[in-house]
């Protein structure tokens, strides 16, 4: 369905427009000496793309199932250009019975913001039978991806690769390409998402795990992704989590991993033995070829259950890399490595990820504080971000509002407007069983500090419904899908919370679920590395835990903020006027 992972996928030139004589589009702009967000090349190149968006069936592990696919391929083609080049991308929607659109995820959009494809927010859906078309700009370069932004769209095949070409301070020799890591379910999305309502938010189980959209299913020898190491060479993997809920730690047998970038920020280069990435993260690695001519070792991609809900056998995926001599007709028998079936759920330490061009951020103009809380709403439960929940109007986007100059928006779209402030600082803490990576749009925030929350009174220090329990780590792990081998049970037990909705501690006033921000925080104030903090645009937000993140309010436009779970939005839209 796809040449990703295949003999046929060919390795990624070092940019499109190669000049012999002055290289590659950017001259002498680089990743310490260049500010990616205020100052880019301009090529006056446009590359132009065409996807029709269908509902096929298909069989990437060997069962058929029903997908949405883009140009009947799964994952989707690869968008490819050069920093500095425009896209345009036509997209037509062959879906005969729902809308579409699609969010080009990590794309600022400065300038564009009617282009970043969330419906009911920055446009109405494509309607069944007709065309739209994305015009604009990379601002960053790196590794990111697309996916539909319609509903739960994703879950069924819906995403593809983006690589924007861009300097590099890290030397290899080989672009091995994308390499896309995903769960994978053999039910519809739309049965997905109705079962995900009907159980109040039971994640659903996820029947494989895909590299590349190849993986076999229960001994039926599908076909596996394979990719080509050269010995002696370096080679730059692609690493991009596609999937609907799960977090993926990715490994080879044997080999360190040298990570250059996180998400479409170049970082200081560190080594390590797995990478962890939550649902929307991407990170570029490079590999050296130590090995022999005829070696052939295992890429494996493995789903912690604890931190990724799925049903027996369905956590592992693998990939061959068959060095240029090996015999492709027998399997790599290496062995795991320690790591490669860690168990721990966030990402790497903030100490680790050091941005390799510095930025500090500034004193914010507004700081709040978000509780995440899950809360009965008559025959489902709902995410809230600090007292409110979210719903849009597909015929009636927020943006097209704001640019009328209709700033007052219904209470259930949860947009809040921070006009002229210079930055933004959110305290967002996990009152829930569920991790959640945070996604922001049309920014990246930088990540000063993360940790566990002590208890509820610490973030409801006015009182809280009991239901509002914050799990310790181990507690999470055991009600979020449990220990290998272990059954998954719900993460909450409906019928007490149901019925707790209304009480209180007798002896604590009630919070006022009118005023954003009352109450407690779980930080300490400190920063990690506060002259240059990471920076991303998907954080990972373990249960019981608080992240603070910032951002600078340099891109007008209305900007989801929001979980990057297919299934559990929470967007928090943020309006700069």
């Amino acid at each position: 369905m796809s040449n990703l992972g295949t003999s046929r996928n060919r390795p990624l030139d070092r940019c499109l427009a190669h000049d012999p004589r002055h290289g590659c589009p950017w001259g002498p702009m680089n990743v310490t000496n260049t500010d990616a967000y205020k100052k880019r090349p301009d090529t006056g190149v446009t590359r132009t793309y065409d996807f029709t968006i269908s509902r096929e069936t298909a069989a990437p592990d060997g069962i058929e199932t029903e997908l949405l696919l883009v140009n009947s391929q799964f994952p989707g083609p690869v968008i490819e250009c050069d920093w500095g080049d425009s896209v345009e991308i036509t997209v037509r929607n062959n879906i005969s019975d729902e809308g579409t659109a699609i969010h080009w995820h990590g794309m600022l959009q400065q300038e564009t913001p009617w282009m970043d494809g969330v419906p009911g927010v920055a446009q109405c859906p494509i309607a069944p039978g007709s065309s739209y078309t994305y015009i604009f700009k990379p601002e960053l370069y790196g590794t990111g991806w697309y996916h539909s932004h319609y509903e739960a769209q994703a879950a069924s095949g819906f995403s593809g690769p983006l690589v924007i070409h861009g300097p590099n301070h890290v030397d290899y020799d080989i672009d091995i390409g994308p390499i896309t890591i995903s769960d994978y379910f053999h039910q519809f999305y739309d049965t997905i998402t109705k079962g995900f309502l009907d159980n109040k938010v039971e994640v659903t189980l996820s029947d494989n795990n895909l590299i590349n959209g190849k993986n076999s299913y229960d001994g039926n020898d599908a076909p596996l992704a394979s990719f080509n190491f050269t010995s002696g060479k370096r080679h730059r993997l692609r690493l991009i989590n596609t999937s609907a809920f799960a977090v993926q730690k990715i490994s080879i047998d044997g080999y360190d991993l040298t990570v250059i970038a996180n998400d479409f920020v170049p970082i200081v280069p560190y080594s390590t033995d797995v990478v962890t990435l939550a649902p929307g993260q991407r990170s570029d690695v490079v590999v050296s070829a130590t090995g022999k001519p005829a070696d052939a070792v295992w890429l494996r991609a493995y789903k912690p259950p604890n931190c990724s809900p799925g049903k027996q056998g369905s956590f592992l995926a693998t990939a061959a890399i068959f060095y240029e001599n090996a015999d492709r007709t027998q399997m790599p028998v290496t062995q795991p490595g320690p790591n490669a079936y860690d168990h721990y759920c966030g990402n790497d330490p903030l100490s680790r990820t050091v941005p390799a061009y510095p930025l500090t951020p500034g004193e914010p103009g507004v700081t709040e504080i978000l509780p995440v809380e899950l809360r009965p709403n008559g025959s489902s439960n709902l995410w809230y971000m600090a007292n409110r929940t979210f719903r849009v109007d597909y015929s009636d986007p927020q943006l097209l509002n704001a640019r009328n100059g209709n700033l007052e928006f219904p209470h259930i779209q949860n947009v809040h407007n921070y006009g002229s402030n210079s930055s933004l600082r959110f305290i967002v803490q996990n009152t829930g069983f569920q991790p959640h990576p945070v996604h922001i749009h049309g920014h990246n925030f930088w990540v000063l500090q993360e940790g566990p929350c002590k208890d509820n009174e610490t973030v409801f220090p006015h009182g809280q419904p009991p239901f509002s329990h914050v799990f310790s780590p181990g507690e999470a792990s055991d009600h979020f899908g449990g220990g290998r081998g272990a059954q998954h049970h719900r993460g909450l037990e409906v019928s007490p919370v149901e019925e707790s909705l209304e009480k209180r501690h007798d002896d604590k006033p009630r919070p006022r679920p009118d005023i954003i921000g009352d109450y407690g925080s779980c930080w300490d104030g400190s920063i990690v590395n506060p002259r240059n903090p990471q920076r991303r645009d998907v954080q990972m937000l373990l249960p019981g835990h608080y992240i603070v993140i910032q951002w600078e309010q340099d891109n007008p436009g209305v900007w989801p903020l929001h979980c990057e779970y297919i299934m559990s939005n929470l967007p928090l839209n943020r309006v700069k006027s």
